[in-house]
């Protein structure tokens, strides 16, 4: 966005001020970035006040947090929702593995965690709501690979939640490596990456690409 251009405003809605301003905020945080975003960007596209964001929210760092919880819990009901459509196990996990890993160095999503792992919240509720989006990506995946080994597509495990878990930690740094900018380590190599440990997991040895 140019120094001249004029923010994006949002049309107001009632009566969800909370999500409004939530709205507003991510709409700021994508353009000016969450590192360098003000109270004063997320007011100015809210189309109020600072005081009245930080009636809602009490603090920046609250706001940026709040952001990414309301963006995991969107992204984690399209995945389910794309999920849906697809009955072959394999394509389905391959599908999870897009939505889940970043699209590219300016992924919104990921840009929040650095913020938020940057200045981490303290208090247990907070903790919780994120260990509870957390714990979602892992059902997903872990219900993906119940599915396949019903199917007789997937290896048996004796611990599908486990190997859910660890594929998402592994997804995580290679996102990490995605995000900072490490030569050669784009979107597809991190896809191509974790795509290739999960069939080493899954797929009975000798099959798989």
């Amino acid at each position: 966005m140019s120094m001249t251009a004029k923010p994006r405003k949002l049309a107001l809605e009632r009566p969800d001020m909370r999500a409004h301003v939530l709205r507003a905020a991510l709409l700021a945080i994508e353009e000016v970035g969450p590192a360098r975003v003000r109270v004063q960007d997320i007011a100015d596209r809210a189309g109020m006040s600072t005081g009245h964001v930080l009636y809602y929210f009490g603090r920046r760092d609250r706001v940026i947090i709040e952001t990414l919880l309301m963006s995991e819990q969107e992204l984690i009901a399209r995945c389910r929702a794309e999920l849906a459509g697809i009955e072959d196990p394999e394509a389905a996990v391959a599908r999870y593995v897009t939505v889940y890993l970043p699209d590219g160095h300016d992924d919104i999503r990921w840009r929040l965690w650095s913020q938020v792992m940057a200045a981490p919240p303290a208090d247990e509720e907070t903790l919780l709501k994120l260990k509870e989006g957390l714990a979602s990506w892992h059902a997903i995946l872990a219900g993906l690979v119940e599915t396949g080994v019903a199917a007789g597509v997937f290896v048996p495990l004796d611990d599908p939640a486990f190997v859910a878990m660890r594929a998402c930690r592994m997804m995580d740094g290679l996102g990490t490596d995605l995000m900072i900018g490490i030569p050669g380590h784009g979107t597809a190599w991190a896809v191509e990456a974790a795509l290739a440990a999960l069939r080493r997991d899954l797929l009975p040895p000798g099959t798989g690409s």
